[in-house]
């Protein structure tokens, strides 16, 4: 895994567009902390970028690697009851093999009016198809994490993309109903239609030169009344009922 990382930190320095996007959604999440005093953890922190924009942060991931913080499973998290004011990730609820499991733990940890802020992929029309085309983690939509008894631990890599869309969108009914005493939903919004995909992300080319970012970056704002049927990612913010 490491090795991975270690790609993708290469990656990040040479791909000027990446770090457009991820900057903007960085800001983005910094502007969604809680102020609830206490330590705010980046879990699947892998090349560690967001440090260089919160250097506060706890980063860390489920492997070690030298350049991050700590070590531990998100399912079993090593921090007090009651003791965070935030937990931050980024394409890392779909990588969990028992995301029910984990939001259960998040609240634990969490302090009231703590927040869980995730970033994650969305399936909709447009980009569901090229997802399937282009991207090679699977989204299976015919499973209900709610009622799943026979989940089993696995490769931290192997992923459902479709686990957000399942949890906070198809059955938002029984988030509400497992999770209404525990958590509030402060935000869950669509974005990223066309600079995201047009980026190649970490494993692909990016398929526009550099001087076509700011133009590209335009018509992403004039594309947000279409984002039910364009938009790559979602963004959760929850917030512990206090």
């Amino acid at each position: 895994m490491e090795n991975i990382l270690a790609k993708h930190k290469a990656t990040w320095e040479k791909k000027k567009i990446l770090r457009v996007i991820y900057e903007e959604w960085y800001k983005k999440i910094i502007s969604d902390l809680s102020n609830t005093t206490g330590k705010t953890v980046e879990l699947g922190a892998g090349s560690g970028n967001f440090k260089d924009y919160m250097p506060e942060v706890i980063s860390a991931d489920i492997d070690k690697c030298d350049w991050l913080d700590m070590c531990f499973d998100a399912h079993k998290m090593p921090f007090e009851d009651d003791s965070l004011a935030n937990i931050v990730m980024i394409d890392v609820l779909h990588h969990l093999y028992n995301p029910v499991q984990f939001l259960n733990e998040a609240h634990r940890v969490l302090k009231k009016r703590g927040r869980v802020i995730m970033l994650e992929p969305f399936p909709s029309p447009f980009s569901l198809q090229i997802y399937k085309r282009f991207h090679p983690e699977p989204f299976i939509f015919d499973v209900d994490y709610f009622s799943k008894t026979d989940i089993q631990e696995k490769d931290p890599w192997d992923s459902n993309q479709a686990i957000p869309y399942l949890i906070f969108f198809k059955n938002a009914d029984k988030f509400e109903k497992d999770f209404s005493e525990k958590f509030d939903i402060a935000k869950k919004e669509k974005l990223s239609f066309i600079l995201y995909p047009a980026s190649g992300g970490f494993e692909n080319k990016s398929m526009i030169p550099d001087f076509m970012i700011t133009p590209f970056r335009i018509i992403e704002k004039t594309l947000k009344p279409l984002r039910s049927f364009l938009a790559f990612r979602c963004y959760i913010v929850l917030e512990k009922v206090g």
